[in-house]
């Protein structure tokens, strides 16, 4: 309606109409324009409001003590069709902790973006090192190096990327802290190549935000392209059936964490999920453990 108003309003003046004459007519349009505006307004913010309400989270709390099998840990579980959140042990889950290997879906997707690896054959050059697991001593394409965790191919992925490219990614993606301060890592591991920020360093981020930032990307809320995002998916699934595909990372601790993050495809909607272990009392501690875990709660 404001349109049909305004375009008489135009037309009125091309036609030579003389304000004089016509200001009376002219006025009570403008009257009218800015109370229809008015009117209009109020229903675009109760529109707002309303779409703000329907798009509030819903979240729910469950006990998956059973699943976890008297390991510490917690869970964040999220229905992308009808927004809810399912927590268990819900502080923890919002607790910022280091990302570890986790973090690799974020760098191998950034290292996409930027070009530094291109499909999931991109291959790095094994240095000669002596490492301590076996299946990084060797070149690596990228899906070999994400499925055997292998920390180097990924740090060489990252200083290829460059911090001024890395910190401007993080921070459009509201990844935890975004604190790559401690470029280098904190020098848990012995081999300067197997340390890095997002090591039990400077990097930090809670369940619900790994849950969070996978929402975002999957959705296709971010600067990453379908095709980007189709590569990091490739070399991300796990299982694959006629009704849904099961994607993941894992990530180990030295200090008695882990870490499983996904999403659960299906028809109509993703469900993504975090699984964080801490628990320097049991010596089950690890990705796989929390992997298992997943499993499990998704199965119920």
């Amino acid at each position: 309606m404001i349109m049909g108003i305004t375009a008489c309003l135009i037309i009125g003046s091309m036609s030579g109409c003389s304000s004089k004459e016509n200001g009376n007519s002219q006025s009570n349009q403008k009257e009218q324009t800015i109370q229809t505006n008015q009117t209009e307004e109020e229903i675009s913010e109760n529109e707002d409001v309303k779409n703000e309400e329907e798009l509030q989270p819903t979240t729910v709390t469950v006990d998956y003590a059973e699943a976890f099998q008297s390991i510490q840990g917690c869970a964040v579980i999220l229905n992308s069709e009808n927004n809810t959140y399912t927590f268990y042990n819900e502080d923890k889950c919002r607790t910022r902790v280091s990302p570890n290997s986790s973090f690799k879906v974020i760098s191998a997707l950034i290292g996409i973006h930027n070009q530094v690896i291109t499909s999931e054959d991109s291959k790095m050059e094994y240095d000669g090192m002596n490492y301590p697991v076996d299946a990084w001593n060797a070149d690596l394409r990228l899906e070999d190096a994400f499925r055997s965790s292998c920390i180097w191919y990924f740090r060489k992925v990252i200083d290829e990327v460059g911090q001024e490219t890395i910190q401007e990614e993080l921070n459009k993606l509201d990844y935890g802290n975004c604190d790559i301060s401690e470029w280098s890592g904190s020098g848990v591991n012995s081999f300067p190549e197997l340390n890095g920020f997002w090591i039990e360093s400077s990097l930090m981020i809670s369940p619900i935000e790994q849950v969070e930032v996978l929402h975002k990307i999957m959705e296709g809320e971010t600067i990453y392209t379908k095709s980007e995002i189709e590569i990091l998916k490739s070399i991300m699934l796990l299982e694959a059936s006629d009704s849904k595909k099961i994607y993941g990372k894992t990530g180990t601790g030295t200090d008695g964490t882990a870490w499983f993050i996904g999403f659960v495809e299906k028809e109509n909607t993703n469900i993504y999920f975090a699984i964080y272990l801490d628990d320097d009392s049991s010596n089950e501690i690890s990705g796989i453990k929390a992997q298992e875990i997943a499993f499990n709660i998704l199965e119920e």
